[in-house]
């Protein structure tokens, strides 16, 4: 169950981010993947937030709040990886998702191990240096996949 807190944060940033649009081309069952895609990403995006601030202030360190951030990216890692299935659903993905399925499954793999050594760290974590080289891993991981399989 989500904080009070971390549900506003995720609430107020997938609802400013729908209202910016999501993919203009996609119809049908294609928009409900990509949609559903988004989504999740935006809910990543709003744990990660609430993560990253913890690591950059480690005095605001919760270590139950942390865990929980964690723990919902990894546990809902796998549907994630689900709703690039289909190459017309493209949404704010570059076709290398699909021309380089190799490369995107390498990356996607890396990512889910970060993200499920991230979650075994915070497990046992007291402070923010607990969790730092973890976070940073996953970090990285996210961010280069972006690099390479989306559109800026």
């Amino acid at each position: 169950m989500f904080p009070l807190k971390s549900l506003a944060l995720i609430a107020i940033t997938t609802l400013a981010l729908t209202a910016c649009g999501g993919d203009k081309g996609a119809t049908g069952a294609n928009a409900d993947g990509v949609k559903a895609r988004q989504d999740l990403m935006q809910d990543w995006r709003g744990a990660n937030d609430i993560m990253k601030g913890m690591m950059e202030k480690p005095d605001t360190f919760d270590a139950a709040s942390f865990k929980e951030q964690a723990e919902f990216i990894k546990n809902s890692n796998d549907t994630m990886w689900t709703h690039f299935a289909d190459a017309n659903a493209k949404g704010e993905s570059q076709d290398a998702v699909w021309s380089d399925a190799a490369g995107f499954t390498q990356a996607k793999d890396k990512f889910s191990v970060a993200i499920i050594n991230l979650a075994e760290a915070a497990n046992t974590a007291k402070v923010a240096g607990d969790v730092e080289q973890a976070f940073g891993a996953m970090a990285e991981n996210c961010g280069g996949c972006h690099k390479v399989y989306k559109k800026s």
